[in-house]
């Protein structure tokens, strides 16, 4: 029930968000990054996906370290952050993204004509939610939840992948709010998850 209450907190936030993103933010925000004094295909490739690879490694090395020093239980966190991660991401490109199916940030500066929302004939290429997102989100919740200390680091994490996603104009605004709900919630549904298996773990570990 916790978790369904939180989940449905989240949507109602998010939904109206990304409506008012879609109709007043997304243009804005696409045709200012677009003004770049650096050429499109350079910006677009050179801040492509594995950059923001750099925000989760900054995460498990900051992790890692702070095992060491003072987090005994960072080792767990790792492991349901990485799983957070690539669950959010394969159902995201998988499910969410082909039923959407929006078109490129190219389609509407370039290709007007063609840009849209094309409900249930996208695919993993297509823009809303952004995985990127989803995936970032995902793994910095679960360090959010596990290491209060830490939240500066992983809304810093989040906020610059953010702003790697915008000005690379590979997604819109939009498309990053939709990725980071859908990212925070399949984290709290693994933490959920974890969090059912520690007294069936303990139990059988005492009837032995």
């Amino acid at each position: 029930m916790l978790l369904a209450r939180h989940a449905l907190i989240r949507l109602l936030i998010a939904v109206p968000l990304s409506l008012l993103a879609i109709y007043f933010v997304d243009g804005p925000v696409a045709r200012l990054f677009s003004e770049s004094a650096l050429y499109h295909d350079h910006k677009k490739y050179a801040l492509g996906s594995p950059l923001l690879l750099v925000a989760l490694s900054l995460i498990a090395l900051a992790l890692v370290l702070w095992q060491h020093r003072r987090f005994h239980g960072a080792r767990h966190v790792i492991i349901l952050a990485a799983i957070s991660a690539i669950l959010a991401l394969i159902t995201n490109n998988t499910f969410l993204k082909p039923i959407f199916g929006r078109t490129s940030i190219d389609e509407f500066l370039y290709w007007p004509s063609h840009y849209g929302f094309y409900f249930f004939k996208g695919g993993w290429k297509t823009n809303f939610p952004s995985g990127h997102m989803a995936l970032v989100v995902a793994a910095a919740t679960v360090g959010w939840r596990a290491f209060p200390r830490l939240r500066w680091m992983f809304a810093s994490a989040v906020a610059v992948a953010a702003f790697l996603l915008l000005f690379g104009e590979w997604h819109f605004v939009s498309d990053l709010i939709a990725g980071a709900l859908w990212g925070n919630l399949v984290a709290l549904m693994v933490i959920a998850w974890s969090d059912r298996l520690k007294p069936v773990a303990g139990g059988d570990s005492g009837t032995g």
